[in-house]
């Protein structure tokens, strides 16, 4: 929630106080503890009550975090498309552009993925989450770790210089995660384990869907160097998620 409320509370202060009335928020968080519980069904059934208005780009946020967590990547796209309209306003467009990059990302639609990626950077560039996603990018084309490493480490830097983003500890998750992965590609074994250790003491431990994926990238940088480890940390993931996006792609290297 923090995540979502900085990037309005920047690019929309004229209209603040109605964005920001007190029912939207205690609903937006109370929302956003049940994707935190993996309690994806509930929900949706809370954004689709009357409180939960169909135009806001908070509750379009939501909704589309909703779906991707749950692994329905094309449902999510759908929604963040509207979110990056030109009609839209800055901090729509941000937010939309980071989640419509991971979406895609999920769809292995890689070249759309980037486009979406880059765009965000170009709207917001203090911010981490674009740089974490094009790290990501390079990962999963399995091109380029050095890259990615220093799109990594570039978004970890972004996240500490920001007093805002600081509160968004589940950025933390992906950024460390994919820090070990590019780590663990280029032969660094010890400072790829050294950046799991700090994502589990740095990152948000209630934003489970976060700490899945965390534990899915742990487990794929614990592959790239061969080490026996690797399974521990994708049972992790699946255990944490089970019927989740991240929750499956880690189930894909169980046994099944």
């Amino acid at each position: 929630m923090a995540d979502h409320l900085s990037v309005w509370w920047l690019a929309a202060i004229p209209g603040i106080a109605a964005v920001l009335g007190a029912q939207l928020m205690l609903h937006g968080i109370l929302i956003e503890r049940e994707i935190k519980r993996c309690r994806y069904g509930k929900a949706l059934k809370m954004l689709n009550r009357p409180l939960s208005w169909p135009s806001s780009g908070l509750y379009k946020s939501l909704r589309a975090d909703t779906l991707f967590f749950s692994g329905r990547a094309q449902e999510a796209e759908t929604i963040l498309r509207e979110l990056v309209a030109p009609r839209r306003n800055a901090a729509d467009r941000v937010i939309g552009l980071e989640n419509l990059g991971r979406v895609l990302l999920a769809q292995s639609r890689y070249q759309e993925a980037r486009q979406s990626l880059e765009a965000a950077a170009r709207l917001m560039p203090t911010r981490s989450v674009a740089f974490s996603g094009l790290a990501e990018l390079r990962l999963l084309q399995g091109t380029g770790p050095g890259l990615a490493l220093k799109d990594a480490e570039r978004a970890l830097q972004l996240h500490r210089d920001s007093l805002i983003e600081r509160t968004a500890r589940e950025h933390l998750a992906r950024i460390r995660g994919n820090q070990a992965w590019a780590l663990a590609l280029l032969g660094h074994a010890a400072e790829s384990q050294q950046a799991i250790d700090a994502g589990e003491r740095e990152m948000d431990p209630k934003y489970t869907p976060e700490v899945a994926g965390f534990y899915w990238r742990a487990g794929m940088a614990m592959l790239a160097l061969e080490n026996t480890t690797a399974g521990a940390y994708f049972r992790r993931a699946a255990e944490l998620d089970p019927q989740g996006y991240y929750g499956g792609l880690a189930k894909q290297h169980l046994p099944s």
